[in-house]
């Protein structure tokens, strides 16, 4: 008998759906799975038999032909257990076939028939969801994740007898057992930072208020404990609370990498990423044989901090170019392409030199010119002319450390911020200044005479490149809209100009 169920698979960050077909027919007994299925995919003949069997139902004594389509689609994964077991069950008269055209059927199931969560469920639930069907069945650990997919009733079940139930009771059954009291989770390791328990970094705060605002990519250059990773980490408690949209596309990011299922949550956190400088080409940038997201995906919609970025391989930090300006990374397997997203804040932190007191106040610095030029060399000239703003880290005193009056708190830093951004979109820009693109710069970071001259100036004085002179303009569009100002002023160009020329690692 002919049965068929509604399931999907995941390729990059995006569901595919896949129709699961089933043939019992007499012949020797064996299941046979087609339709360019993964060795996962294959194996998991053997969980349903067993799971079946466990569950209290008769497995089939024919010929099992199951059938993956479109076939010209890879699968991979567990998440087709459950449907390929409802729907051989539907095919020994268990279930009502015309009960499955109206639902999709996701998930794995173990030996002795529970439903245990998987990655990825979050894009195939979206998927599912746009073909109109009416219920969508999950494992009860990935409900909390499942349910962000509106328009579609959204079923948690613990093992497949709970399913079947599901199904034969039009689906009005609820299992009693499965816990419905899920909540969006906030990242702990961001309570009680603020940028207030910083001293003396003052002019690195603007720095970072500014990069925010307009999503610039930002290097600090400093002294080793001089402040440059307490101030990276606290970059995700200015930035704005994600919207609807950025959620969704983080909670599928997260889905995908396998965050979700074993947290039990979704966060509602931008994302802050600070790999070691040990990470490979694969970790960095994802990869595999079933390509999963690398560190700069899952810093997407987020902060991704590169600290001590000399130490990391010079192959790695000049590869980061096209995704910085793509805002996604493509990478194919056996002629198939997964896209992942990559729009992350960019915040890179290096020490002046290798021992890292070069030009440092209190301690002399014991490199040779060949070290410094070798150590100096890990930042090529195309990636530095992309970062929008460098600043020197300054020296902090005693004083200035146990000075009780108040530092720059991220609370009003947020609101600097703030106005800035809701200034821009007051002006009809609904993206981040560094994202302007290049033929829009003329109109929207239109110059008047003495603001044109200073800027041909510095373009000549500080060897400026085409693609530096049209960064430099977007940065002083976000210092002028934070100054609430509809057209960018000389003190604005200077200040951008500031941000460009002073590096130590140049």
């Amino acid at each position: 008998m002919f049965s068929k169920v509604n399931s999907a698979v995941c390729i990059g960050v995006e569901g595919r759906k896949v129709s699961v077909e089933t043939d019992i027919t007499r012949g020797l007994p064996q299941m046979n799975i087609v339709g360019l299925a993964s060795t996962t995919v294959i194996e998991s003949k053997e969980r349903i038999k067993s799971a079946t069997i466990n569950s209290g139902f008769d497995y089939p004594h024919g010929r099992i032909t199951v059938n993956l389509t479109p076939a010209d689609i890879r699968k991979n994964g567990s998440g087709l257990d459950l449907a390929i077991a409802v729907c051989m069950l539907a095919s020994s008269k268990y279930i009502d076939q015309d009960k499955l055209s109206s639902c999709g059927i996701i998930g794995e199931i173990s030996l002795d028939g529970r439903v245990v969560g998987i990655d990825s469920v979050l894009p195939m639930v979206f998927c599912l969801a746009k073909t109109q069907l009416k219920q969508i069945i999950v494992p009860a650990s990935n409900y909390a994740e499942a349910i962000l997919a509106e328009g579609v009733q959204i079923i948690p079940v613990n093992t497949l007898n709970e399913c079947i139930e599901v199904i034969n009771s039009n689906f009005e059954y609820t299992p009693a057992e499965v816990e419905l009291d899920y909540k969006f989770n906030k990242i702990v390791n961001l309570d009680g930072m603020d940028f207030k328990d910083i001293k003396g970094q003052e002019a690195a705060k603007r720095v970072i208020s500014v990069a925010v605002c307009g999503r610039h990519g930002l290097l600090m250059v400093g002294s080793p404990g001089c402040g440059k990773t307490m101030l990276a980490k606290r970059i995700p408690t200015i930035m704005q609370p994600m919207s609807g949209d950025e959620l969704i596309e983080t909670a599928i990011i997260n889905s995908v990498s396998g965050r979700n299922n074993k947290d039990g949550c979704v966060c509602i956190d931008r994302p802050f990423r600070n790999p070691h400088n040990s990470i490979g080409k694969a970790g960095l940038f994802g990869g595999g044989v079933y390509p999963i997201p690398g560190e700069i995906s899952l810093a997407h919609n987020g902060v991704l901090f590169l600290d001590e970025i000399c130490e990391f391989k010079s192959e790695l930090i000049d590869m980061m170019r096209i995704p910085m300006e793509e805002k996604s990374i493509t990478h194919f397997r056996k002629g198939q392409a997964y896209k992942f997203p990559c729009n992350f804040q960019l915040v890179m932190a290096a020490n002046p030199c290798k021992c890292g007191y070069y030009g440092d106040e209190d301690r002399m610095c014991t490199c040779s010119q060949v070290q410094l030029d070798m150590y100096r060399r890990k930042l090529s000239g195309p990636i530095l002319d992309r970062i929008d703003l460098r600043i020197s880290m300054e020296h902090v005193n005693y004083n200035q450390l146990i000075d009780k009056e108040k530092a720059l708190s991220s609370e009003k830093m947020r609101r600097d911020i703030t106005k800035g951004i809701e200034f821009s979109r007051s002006q009809g820009r609904d993206i981040s200044n560094a994202d302007i693109k290049d033929k829009d710069i003329s109109f929207i970071c239109k110059l008047e005479a003495n603001e044109e001259g200073l800027m041909k100036d510095a373009y000549k004085k500080l060897k400026l490149s085409p693609r530096s002179c049209n960064k430099t303009l977007k940065v002083a569009r976000t210092i002028a809209d934070m100054d609430e100002s509809e057209r960018i002023r000389e003190e604005h160009i200077a200040e951008a100009l500031s941000y460009r020329a002073v590096s130590s690692i140049n």
